[in-house]
């Protein structure tokens, strides 16, 4: 299997994602309300991680606009995850500090790549008005975090956040998918911060070392000082 072999397994894996988001929405499989719409878009502040064939696709589509959107973020992505004691404060500090995606259409709300989004994006639907998910839970009263948490069904969102679960499950289920077909097709696989994969991929064409195996692509991210905390998962074989 080749990277042109590996990609063509993604449009089926988002078609089948976004049938299933598409019914949850309709209220076709279950009776939860779902309260994502055009132009909410405080999810969209949120770090997000995926497979790196996802980001490979994504970087092969960006214009030269978006592509300085990203570069403009990356220098302070870097820093971000050089000053983070643990993933709990990079995650604030990237929402504190990135101020949004850079892929996001400041003008409506929408996103830029909608079509091409990871799946970890695509499976992010929201029990509770869009309000809630621009929220930093680290800086609410005691009291109204209790009374929030205590409003969730752990049965249906995916505890301690609003987000419906089943989504979740299924697009992480996806994504593993994926990055199983990365590991048979090179040997390892790799996930990590959207952002930063793209970075790599259009600056370095990190696809095109990965075929050398796992041991060259950890030493040419290690000898650029490129393999940084909380940004990449290499996963050996």
């Amino acid at each position: 299997m080749s990277w042109t072999e590996l990609l063509g397994e993604l449009p089926p894996l988002r078609q089948q994602l976004d049938k299933a988001t598409a019914a949850f929405c309709r209220q076709e499989v279950s009776a939860v309300p779902i309260f994502c719409a055009n132009g909410c878009c405080n999810c969209c502040s949120l770090a997000v991680n995926c497979s790196f064939p996802e980001a490979v696709a994504i970087a092969a589509v960006l214009t030269a606009e978006q592509q300085q959107q990203l570069e403009s973020k990356i220098l302070l992505l870097r820093e971000i995850s050089q000053q983070a004691n643990d993933l709990k404060q990079f995650l604030r500090l990237f929402r504190q500090k990135i101020a949004g995606c850079p892929l996001l259409d400041r003008k409506d709300g929408s996103c830029s790549i909608y079509s091409e989004r990871p799946l970890s994006c695509r499976a992010l639907l929201s029990t509770r008005n869009s309000s809630w998910c621009g929220v930093d839970f680290g800086e609410l009263h005691p009291l109204e975090r209790e009374a929030f948490l205590s409003s969730l069904d752990p049965n249906v969102a995916a505890f301690p956040t609003h987000y419906l679960a089943a989504t979740q499950e299924l697009g992480m289920e996806l994504e593993i998918q994926l990055l199983s077909s990365m590991r048979e097709t090179f040997g390892f696989a790799l996930s990590g911060n959207l952002l930063y994969q793209l970075w790599l991929e259009r600056k370095y064409r990190l696809s095109e070392i990965i075929p050398q195996g796992f041991a060259a692509t950890r030493n040419g991210l290690e000898e650029r000082q490129l393999d940084l905390p909380f940004l990449l998962q290499l996963q050996g074989e």
